[in-house]
């Protein structure tokens, strides 16, 4: 199956799983009136609008080039993932909001048993997904399924957290536990989600990326060497799925222009094999006598 395909069907299932997690963490809640559920829940909403968002992102960066976007659509993939951290922000603080205000009037719990049961089984059902998403997303270099799944597996810490914690106060009588756990939990979707947005923000900045230059340069340095060129101003960014590199291709002066045409070109097709991602590379042709940082 195509990997836009994959990273499709992974969407559609993070949706339709999402909606019914939804339903049962609001069942458990309203059975139990438990803070740390609460928590749980108001995150499993948030995931919702995420997931929304982030399917519609993927359909419109698989779009092809046009006239008013000559590079491609991939760059809303970091979009999607700034805003799927920031909606995270936001439940975190409506989670530890509410949670202060039970500290404050009191914790009462009911029906834990079946609460915990249910809270147990989404978070069952959110690891495989959460594992299967940020599995199909690494694989088909998609940072949007990818980001999904790490929002589903903040999710699932948090259904775990919620499960020993509502479980710890029933049992020891020590209701405070249960929203002081549901803080506690806030605090950490925070930085989940703080760690997606610096994910957005670096991608939109086109900051870049050491791993993929060394293995650029890794390609290029050797091939140079085999074939008497050298080359200069490596650039590489990436638009999401799509990586962009260009260069300097500095080559023998006597050198016919087919020659060096080819040679360039298999040059560019190693680079695109060897960073094993949906690429475009440019390279910019100079004579050796050139001066670097000629135009």
């Amino acid at each position: 199956m195509a990997a836009n395909a994959l990273t499709k069907r992974a969407m559609n299932l993070s949706l339709a799983t999402g909606v019914l997690m939804l339903i049962a963490k609001w069942i458990a809640y309203l059975l139990t009136g438990s803070s740390v559920i609460f928590s749980d829940a108001a995150e499993s909403v948030v995931h919702i609008v995420a997931v929304w968002f982030a399917w519609y992102a993927l359909r419109v960066g698989s779009r092809p080039p046009d006239d008013n976007h000559p590079y491609g659509h991939d760059k809303v993939s970091f979009m999607s993932a700034g805003v799927e951290g920031g909606l995270i922000c936001i439940a975190a603080v409506v989670i530890i909001v509410t949670a202060v205000n039970k500290l404050i009037h009191g914790v009462e719990l009911q029906h834990v048993d079946i609460g915990v049961l249910i809270t147990f089984g989404a978070a069952a059902v959110n690891l495989a997904l959460g594992l299967y998403l940020i599995s199909t997303g690494k694989k088909n270099h998609s940072l949007v399924v990818e980001a999904n799944g790490r929002h589903v597996m903040t999710d699932v810490w948090t259904s775990v957290g919620a499960v020993a914690g509502l479980y710890a106060a029933d049992l020891f009588n020590m209701l405070w536990l249960d929203p002081v756990i549901a803080i506690i939990f806030g605090v950490n979707i925070i930085w989940e989600g703080g760690k997606l947005v610096a994910i957005s923000v670096r991608g939109l900045m086109d900051h870049s990326d050491p791993e993929l230059l060394q293995m650029a340069t890794e390609v290029i340095e050797p091939y140079c060497a085999k074939h008497g060129c050298t080359f200069h101003r490596l650039r590489l960014r990436s638009s999401g799925n799509t990586i962009h590199v260009d260069f300097h291709l500095q080559v023998p002066d006597d050198m016919r222009m087919h020659e060096a045409h080819n040679l360039a070109s298999n040059l560019e097709d190693l680079i695109r094999k060897r960073l094993d991602h949906q690429g475009e590379v440019f390279t910019h042709l100079e004579s050796m006598t050139q001066p670097e940082g000629h135009p």
